[in-house]
């Protein structure tokens, strides 16, 4: 029972009893408000005999009535629970409680008309009833009445402020259209404590956001880099608003604080700018700083602060930014600089360190272990961690983790050396926790349409196949709580970054393992839930390698799976016919040439689209998006047959599309009609330009 119920029972609980006299009467209140401390603690049974034997004593005593059906809901006897409540109407029709708990039943079976009209009662008895408003506001909205949804939400978040009360108003302001509003609820709720959720609404609100509004909206830009920095999601996916924000305000010139602008800093430590004109503007302001003697004075703190954000920028993006003949002269005599000053134990200006961090890895540098035992470094510590410490940490790892398969197959050898070069995707800033979910409760809640069977109340079994530098692996292991924990890859660089992340996340339960997907045969083991999002695709056989991993799965198991589209992916297969052609080799500087031609061609010639892939902003992500070994590309009827084959069901797609889909395809309500889905692709070719992420689970009699 919640509070607004808890008064109730105290104030207009007896109904008819209160007319009785003497000694039963005053037992039979007594009996009520031990039956109701026993429902509150959760012994049902116990609160059940007492309400009982209140009922025993006054038959028409609308508490006993009300919270008694109350009870046998909860325990899954509703329509015993609705008779109960009926009566508790009966004997006390100005009490607006069984009408507001009968509302709750109606809803709870689906029958939200009912429970529309039972709560609008409640309400008319109890205007300030805060439950009945929220429920009332919650049940408009399903019914896709926004607008008279929020006016009783907001409602409830006057009469009694609370984390649940911001994010239902705020999720309502959206459906209606009103993202300034929602954004205002979801700071005014944060600054009263937030919570997890509304620090994700207010990512979801952002992610369509229009930047021109986020940059005059009051208190965005602080939220923003909060957002960026805690963080409240993947900070790469709030990059592009932060780059049109910090342009359309001309926060980037080369002079700018970083230190001054908590937007502007949070951008550069996290994540890469994704905004080519941005990136342009900050490879100036390296430069200038290169050429500005500043290496051997003591910088401003302004200038340090931000020739040290850029340097982290510049870490994180793997050096992607253009560097001419004339800069890389300079920083040789720079490093030069360095090393003889560490050797003879000289001084060295925090300033030379950050330039030299700009253009190349601080552990590059001969005695870089000096340098991090240095004490006047302290105004680059970040620099020193992000560059020295942390790499040694993973150089020491990576001797530590096991190999739990050969890797003999030469597609997975090359792909192995790819990824031991380039781990992908780097990452900075720490995950963002978030309260444990069961999954059978996600998948309903996600796809509540879809003809799932539950895996049950027990701790899962969570493989990850193919789990990279361990940015997703760390996710499942926050969302889910598994039992155990198998995150492979064949990359033991990637591997070490996917350790060292999850050390620092104080997820230190997580089995990290090399193996080939193609030989995990021997493995004796089996798992509840497999992950492989954008690995099959990168196999000789993607098809050999999925049926693998089917094996590995428990009858029921689920798997997440992501694969490219060969629709949404055209401009990349253009690209890689001019890298073809062109000879681009995948080095640094190969790289480095192959994105200044990208970016040099005019706006109308097709190859220039490669720029709005946040992908072409890193060394090694932009080697996995054109220069990989090996990419097969997938059709959504290759998937069906495979599905088909290896008795799957498809339990829906993770895309914002799926709006516009159920529109199209109404008597689609699963949207899992993979026939519908073709269509619906080859009429909006992006529609799955970040793959194709999609749940699946097995079938009785495919294990």
């Amino acid at each position: 029972m919640n509070r607004k119920q808890r008064r109730a029972a105290a104030t207009a609980g007896t109904g008819g009893s209160s007319s009785a006299a003497g000694d039963d009467a005053r037992h039979g209140e007594a009996l009520f408000r031990q039956a109701l401390q026993l429902h509150q603690s959760g012994r049902l049974a116990d609160a059940e005999v007492l309400y009982r034997n209140v009922l025993a004593l006054a038959p028409r005593h609308a508490g006993a009535l009300n919270y008694l059906g109350v009870l046998h809901h909860q325990t899954g006897r509703s329509e015993a629970a609705a008779a109960l409540i009926r009566q508790a109407i009966a004997a006390d029709r100005d009490n607006a409680e069984p009408r507001y708990s009968l509302g709750l039943i109606h809803a709870s079976l689906g029958q939200d008309a009912d429970a529309i009209t039972q709560t609008r009662r409640a309400l008319k008895l109890d205007p300030d009833h805060v439950e009945a408003r929220t429920n009332l506001g919650v049940l408009l909205l399903r019914q896709g009445q926004p607008r008279e949804a929020t006016e009783h939400l907001a409602r409830a978040l006057d009469l009694a402020p609370s984390p649940r009360a911001y994010e239902n108003l705020a999720q309502a302001l959206v459906e209606d259209g009103r993202a300034d509003e929602a954004i205002d609820v979801v700071l005014r709720g944060l600054r009263d404590g937030g919570s997890g959720n509304l620090k994700s609404i207010f990512v979801m609100i952002a992610q369509a956001f229009d930047p021109a509004a986020a940059a005059r909206h009051h208190g965005f830009r602080a939220a923003l880099a909060r957002a960026l920095t805690e963080p409240w999601c993947r900070p790469r996916d709030l990059a592009r608003l932060c780059c049109r924000i910090l342009a359309l305000q001309g926060e980037s010139a080369p002079d700018q604080n970083a230190d001054d602008d908590p937007l502007l800093a949070a951008l550069l430590t996290t994540t890469p700018v994704v905004d080519l004109d941005l990136e342009r503007q900050l490879t100036a302001a390296r430069r200038a700083l290169l050429d500005g003697a500043h290496a051997d004075a003591a910088a401003p703190d302004d200038l340090l602060g931000f020739a040290i954000a850029l340097a982290r920028q510049c870490f994180i993006n793997e050096y992607v930014f253009a560097i001419s003949d004339d800069e890389a002269r300079k920083v040789r005599a720079l490093n030069d600089s360095i090393t003889a000053k560490l050797a003879a134990g000289g001084a060295v200006a925090p300033m030379a360190i950050a330039l030299s961090a700009a253009y190349g890895p601080l552990h590059a540098l001969a005695d870089s272990e000096r340098l991090a035992r240095r004490p006047d470094m302290a105004p680059i510590a970040a620099l020193i961690t992000q560059q020295i410490r942390e790499p040694r940490t993973e150089r020491e790892i990576r001797a530590t983790i096991p190999a739990l398969t050969p890797i003999t197959d030469a597609t997975s050898t090359a792909v192995r050396a790819q990824y031991e070069q380039n781990p992908y995707p780097r990452w900075s800033a720490p995950v963002a926790d978030r309260p444990p979910l069961a999954l059978d409760h996600y998948i309903r809640a996600r796809f509540p349409a879809a003809p799932s069977r539950a895996i049950g109340e027990r701790p899962i079994d969570l493989l990850v196949a193919g789990c990279g530098t361990g940015m997703h692996a760390i996710e499942r292991v926050i969302q889910f709580r598994p039992r155990h924990t198998l995150a492979i890859d064949l990359s033991l660089s990637s591997l070490s970054y996917a350790a060292r992340k999850s050390r620092e996340a104080g997820l230190t339960a997580i089995e990290f393992a090399q193996a080939d997907i193609l030989a995990l045969d021997a493995l004796d083991r089996r798992f509840d839930l497999i992950d492989a999002s954008g690995v099959l695709h990168h196999m000789r056989d993607p098809f050999e390698g999925w049926r693998a991993l089917a094996r590995l799965l428990r009858p029921g198991g689920l798997m997440s799976v992501a694969l490219y589209s060969a629709t949404a992916r055209t401009a990349i297969r253009a690209a890689r016919e001019v890298i073809a052609a062109k000879a681009y080799a995948p080095t640094p500087s190969g790289i480095r040439a192959l994105r200044h031609d990208i970016a040099g061609r005019a706006p109308s010639d097709p190859l220039r689209a490669i720029v709005d892939f946040p992908d072409f902003y890193s060394m090694s992500d932009c080697r996995d998006l054109l220069m990989h070994v090996q990419e097969h590309q997938f059709s959504l009827p290759e998937i069906a047959a495979f599905l088909d084959a290896e008795r799957f069901t498809l339990l829906g797609f993770e895309t914002r599309a799926e709006a516009r889909y159920r529109q199209r395809f109404p008597d689609d309500p699963a949207a899992t009609d993979l026939a519908n889905w073709a269509r619906f692709e080859a009429d909006n070719p992006a529609t799955f330009a970040e793959m194709y992420q999609f749940w699946i689970q097995k079938r009785p009699g495919g294990d």
